[in-house]
């Protein structure tokens, strides 16, 4: 005998979820006496800002720029020193692949300007 399954099982509500303060409840007014409001800032003090946070922007792009010039002359230099080895005879492409984990065709592309035969 098969045993009738309701079409739809309603779930209990759920109790509201208390909403803290600043989560984005529009409804939610700040206590003025705990929380004073943040006074706002004036045009000088924001025009210093600006300048400030522009002068930190420079110094992170040059930090960057030096970075990656400093990979980029580490990558030239040990690719240099793969392919001299690989043109010495002391290794295969697999015991490159095998080592550093990159792909043989990504060995052999890095290392074709630098080999000899």
């Amino acid at each position: 005998m098969a045993v009738a399954i309701p079409a739809k099982v309603r779930r209990p509500p759920r109790a509201p979820i208390p909403l803290r303060k600043g989560s984005g409840g529009s409804h939610i007014i700040p206590d003025t006496e705990t929380e004073p409001a943040m006074p706002s800032p004036d045009q000088e003090s924001r025009a210093a800002a600006k300048d400030r946070f522009t002068e930190l922007k420079k110094v992170r792009d040059q930090a960057h720029e030096t970075a990656e010039k400093a990979k980029a002359a580490a990558d030239e230099a040990m690719w240099q020193a793969i392919a001299a080895e690989l043109d010495a005879g002391n290794a295969l492409q697999l015991d490159v692949v095998e080592a550093t984990g990159f792909s043989r065709d990504h060995v052999l592309r890095r290392t074709k300007p630098y080999r000899q035969n």
